[in-house]
Order: C-alpha cells, then structure tokens, then sequence
C-alpha cells in the first residue's frame, strides 16, 4: 500500500514539474495545447469528437456555435473541472484546442488525446506524452 501511495505521489509530482515548465512563458502569451492526428493520418472528425463526449460525463456540448468558421466543422464542448469549474474545448477542422489549462485539464486533454489515436502538442512546441504524466 505504501508503494502505491508512494507512486502516486512522485506522479502527481512529476506532473506539476512538467506543467511548470511549460507555463514557464510571458504573461502576455497564452499557453495552448492542441489535439492533432499527426500528418499523414486521416484528422478528427466532428463525428468521432460527439461521440467522445457522448461516453464522457465530464464533457458537454454547447448549443453554441463558434462563429468562426462553418458550423459544420466546429464545436464547442466544455469540461467541467474538479471544482466546477467549465474550460471550453474548441474542436476546429480537426484539431481540439483549449487555452492555459489547468493540471486537471492538461491531463483531461492527454487522456482523449490517447483515446483518440492523436497527439497533445502545445503552442510552444512540446509534444506530451506518458512520461510528463506517469513515472517510469
């Protein structure tokens, strides 16, 4: 038991260093992260993203649409964080964004990231993956 409290906590440990560095950036630039199918593969469609958010009782369409582009292709879904809190995912031609997420969102966005074949990549170039959020 102790070994598994011990992982958790070296986990939850390494996650914060790692969101750390990556928040680490000037006040006035926004921190992003994008899911993305890498070039070459056939990119998220609307359909997959609704259906996603069908199984996951953290995910919530919007009856909104954003403006801008054609409502065909773009969906706005929020996530309701462990406080409540709703962070808006934006699902764009292929691509689900969300702007200066918090741990619990990052880690979100990793998850559907693995569940939809895709990768989690940030505006700043650092692509994530199980080892920013697991330890080995």
């Amino acid at each position: 038991m102790r070994h598994l409290f011990l992982l958790f906590i070296l986990s939850a440990i390494n996650i914060n260093t790692s969101f750390a560095q990556e928040n680490n950036q000037n006040n006035d630039q926004d921190f992003a992260v994008i899911i993305s199918r890498i070039e070459g593969q056939e990119p998220i469609s609307l359909k997959e993203w609704l259906n996603y958010t069908k199984l996951d009782y953290k995910l919530k369409a919007s009856s909104e649409v954003n403006k801008s582009s054609d409502s065909a292709n773009n969906e706005l879904t929020f996530f309701s964080d462990e406080n409540g809190k709703k962070v808006p995912f934006k699902f764009n031609k292929g691509t689900i964004s969300t702007q200066n997420p918090s741990k619990e969102t990052l880690f979100k966005m990793f998850l559907i990231s693995k569940r939809l074949s895709a990768t989690l990549k940030s505006n700043t170039g650092k692509t994530f993956s199980d080892s920013d959020f697991y330890k080995q």
